[in-house]
């Protein structure tokens, strides 16, 4: 019976740990989620597309109500005393203008609701813009994507080096643990004064490598640190996908360049106009309206200005702006360019750097593993001691956790890489 019970208890407890481990989503979603640049760039986003919309998606109307400009609606113990609210239709920047549809409905006394003459205007200032905003607009959408994939692809790589160093490490002072205890106990042993010096020193290297790796995993979080093999194995997974297209062809382009790009064409456009604010921008309105009463249809004209005479300097201001930013523009599209080419070609200069640690270290081990063939035959034939033989398997040991922590560093660079190819135009 106990033994069934413990049995019951052993499997619960199993499927409880598993259930409680976090793997790789978890823990990423909840780091971006504590990302506040993460957030803003998302919200950002989200209002970069509604301004791109206002341009992409005239024919997506806005639909207001409103009370009378003239007329509010009131009430008191008699009733209504009178009122209009106009529900209206917009479809705006159509073509650099707004068509409105206007119906009102008036609160008459007695209670009831009067249909009031409906109208259709189109309203449009007389100098407009329109395909510079409209560039301006993508030119923000663009941004706000490319500051969502920055802080997602550091939020990637930093929990990827997290997880990385948790296994290294860990690996690291476990196995100094041991090679203290038999460095301690060959030390009791040893007569030898060189031999001494030797242990010693291997001691002392031991022990700072044991708080090189104690220091490195406190700054490891504990969910990583708790879950590090699963999470590990998530990591190979996830790998392939993430890096498969640094394979490609190095690109030229990227989300911030080619917003860059839109914002410099938006640019020269207003460049090629600065005259415009020095001059009165008017609304032009084109209206119908249907009278109810005479079954007639109305139409007008309207026109409005509005100009600041004497501006203390913001129409010479607005007028170098648009002269300047042109060569603004250029300049940061050049820097930009610029640093992406210079990012890749850093980015492949340590993974060249890297490859030929991982072949120097392959030769390292194939000599520590030579080392190691030729003590057992030296020990088993009585020419050299014990401890000889275990000194050269910790350094056969040491130098393949060397070789661990070179492959752990290839494919940081290799994601660091990655970031430059994967390109969400």
């Amino acid at each position: 019976m106990m033994r069934r019970f413990c049995l019951v208890l052993a499997l619960v407890l199993g499927a409880w740990a598993c259930a409680a481990a976090e793997g790789w989503d978890d823990i990423y979603a909840a780091r971006l989620n504590a990302q506040a640049t993460w957030l803003e760039a998302k919200l950002a986003l989200r209002t970069a597309e509604v301004a791109y919309d206002q341009y992409m998606k005239p024919y997506l109307p806005i639909v207001s109500i409103a009370t009378s400009t003239s007329t509010a609606l009131g009430i008191d113990g008699g009733g209504f005393t009178g009122g209009a609210l106009i529900p209206s239709v917009t479809l705006a920047n159509l073509f650099g203008a707004d068509l409105s549809f206007k119906a009102p409905l008036t609160a008459v006394s007695t209670g009831g609701i009067d249909l009031g003459n409906p109208s259709l205007s189109l309203t449009r200032k007389l100098f407009v813009e329109t395909e510079a905003d409209r560039l301006d607009a993508e030119a923000g959408v663009l941004t706000a994507r490319a500051a969502i994939r920055n802080s997602e692809n550091a939020v990637r790589i930093a929990l990827a080096t997290d997880i990385l160093n948790a296994m290294y490490y860990q690996r690291l002072l476990e196995a100094n643990r041991g090679n203290l205890g038999a460095f301690e106990k060959m030390r009791k042993a040893a007569q030898d004064k060189t031999l001494l010096r030797a242990l010693d020193r291997r001691l002392l290297e031991a022990r700072k490598s044991m708080l090189i790796a104690s220091n490195a995993l406190a700054d490891v979080d504990d969910d990583v640190k708790k879950n590090a093999d699963s999470l590990y194995e998530d990591v190979l997974r996830l790998q392939t996908e993430w890096t498969n297209s640094v394979e490609a062809e190095a690109p030229t382009s990227s989300l911030t360049v080619h917003a860059l790009e839109l914002s410099l064409k938006a640019a020269e456009r207003r460049a090629g106009f600065s005259i415009l604010p020095y001059l009165p921008n008017p609304s032009l309105t084109a209206s119908l309206a249907y009278d109810m009463d005479t079954n007639a249809i109305e139409w007008g004209l309207s026109f409005s200005i509005a100009f600041d005479a004497i501006d203390k300097g913001q129409h010479a201001l607005s007028a170098l702006k648009r002269r300047e930013y042109p060569g603004i523009f250029r300049i940061k599209l050049k820097d930009a360019k610029s640093s992406l080419v210079d990012s890749i070609r850093k980015t492949n200069e340590k993974l060249a750097s890297l490859e030929l640690d991982r072949k120097i270290q392959e030769l390292n081990i194939a000599d520590a593993e030579d080392e190691m063939n030729i003590m057992e035959k030296l020990y088993s034939g009585g020419f050299t001691s014990e401890e000889n033989l275990v000194i050269t398997r910790i350094d056969l040991s040491i130098e393949k956790l060397l070789a661990q922590k070179i492959d752990y560093d290839i494919l940081i660079q290799r994601l660091n890489l990655a970031n430059y190819y994967n390109v969400d135009e």
